[in-house]
């Protein structure tokens, strides 16, 4: 069985159609690997399409500008080169004669190419975006074996031109993002009014990490990442360099607005509770409510829970209270009762210190216990400035 694939390009009315014979494929039918297009086929069609069209829209454009625009005289041809495009279905060598400009009119230059003024860059913004896409998900030598894999990009690409267009795109974003400005415009300052398309609260997760330096192994930055979860749209993640980034609040005042946020917008910001992730709200959105997550508030219980299965061990009967006010402060914290998860811990504080190992075996545990009291008591005693608004973060994360 025999398949002619035909392009026919249609131009303005009262023309002539023009038809390329794109692919000619011969296909059986007598398994099921036979049926429809292989991979392979695929990418030579899609390769011989993309030349085509893009050498016809090419040649269009030169064909409009080959007059002058004032006296409607031809223009003359000084010298015929070539211009390399790569998109990503494939690279394309383009016809870019040089033409002297009319004389009718005086101009700064003798000679210009007009395929410059379309051709604004060597590489297509579709590529661009597809190399930057998976060049944030995956290293960039896997984004060149994965665009290699499926699509029929120039076989000359590599992981170094993959960098080079992801760090050209990320500097671009950069300069359209503007300076750091004390209050913001729109949805991130005081004064705005709810969007009528707006539906629901938003949730916005912040996180920090450090993160160790590649050339210098003693250094480390920190990295903030985050995701916005509206109720009635996709998600958004964001993240930069708190050390040297020197916009964060306008970084992710832009996240908010690209979601349509309002000033009066309900707002919930749940971290780990850090200074510098409770701090990046600050003057961004003055009527959000800034919450510890669970996962970090649990964090503390565990540790708690680790020694009091240690303490059990030296002492059955305190150990056993012990963990079953633990137990009641999670609880509590689970289900919003602040005053009673406080009052909980009052009580496991008091147990903590009034309690004194035996004098007899488990030498060294008991060294531990008298090296971590103190650290434990810290615990303890940041749990009053943390355990707030927990309902809010169940919410949060049955509506995630």
């Amino acid at each position: 069985m025999k398949f002619r694939v035909q392009l026919v390009v249609c131009m303005e009315e009262g023309q002539a159609e023009t038809l390329y014979e794109v692919a000619v494929l011969e296909k059986d039918y007598q398994g099921i690997e036979q049926l429809g297009l292989t991979l392979a086929e695929a990418k030579q069609l899609l390769t011989q399409l993309q030349h085509r069209m893009v050498e016809h829209q090419a040649a269009a454009y030169l064909a409009a500008r080959a007059q002058c625009q004032a006296c409607g005289l031809r223009r003359q041809v000084k010298e015929h080169t070539t211009r390399t495009v790569r998109t990503l279905f494939g690279t394309v060598s383009l016809a870019s004669p040089r033409l002297y400009h009319c004389r009718c009119q005086a101009r700064p230059t003798t000679t210009f190419r007009p395929l410059t003024a379309l051709l604004t860059a060597a590489t297509t913004p579709e590529l661009l975006f597809m190399e930057t896409k998976w060049a944030s998900l995956v290293s960039y030598g896997l984004t060149v074996r994965v665009l290699k894999e499926f699509l029929p990009v120039d076989e000359t690409l590599n992981a170094t031109t993959v960098q080079n267009h992801t760090l050209a795109v990320a500097q671009r974003c950069e300069e359209e993002l503007g300076e750091e400005q004390g209050v913001f415009i729109d949805g991130c300052r005081r004064g705005g009014g709810l969007s009528p398309h707006l539906q629901g609260p938003i949730a916005v997760g912040l996180d920090g990490g450090y993160v160790r330096d590649w050339d210098q192994k003693q250094r480390h930055f920190e990295v903030i990442v985050g995701k916005s979860v509206p109720s009635d749209q996709p998600a958004k993640c964001f993240g930069f360099v708190q050390t040297y980034d020197t916009k964060p609040k306008h970084r992710l005042c832009q996240v908010l607005q690209s979601q349509g946020v309002q000033d009066h917008q309900p707002l919930t910001f749940l971290s780990d509770g850090g200074e510098t992730v409770r701090h990046l709200p600050l003057q961004l959105h003055p009527e959000a409510e800034h919450l510890i997550d669970w996962f970090h508030l649990t964090m503390r219980v565990t540790v708690l829970g680790q020694y009091v299965k240690g303490l059990i061990r030296l002492d059955q009967a305190v150990g056993a209270v012990m963990q079953k006010k633990l137990e009641s402060v999670k609880w509590s914290l689970w289900h919003g009762k602040m005053d009673k998860a406080l009052e909980r811990l009052g009580d496991f504080r008091r147990l903590m210190d009034n309690f004194a190992p035996p004098t007899r075996g488990s030498g060294s545990w008991r060294k531990h216990w008298r090296s971590s009291a103190p650290t434990l008591r810290r615990t303890v005693a940041s749990f009053p400035t943390m355990a707030g608004g927990i309902g809010v973060e169940r919410r949060f994360r049955r509506r995630s």
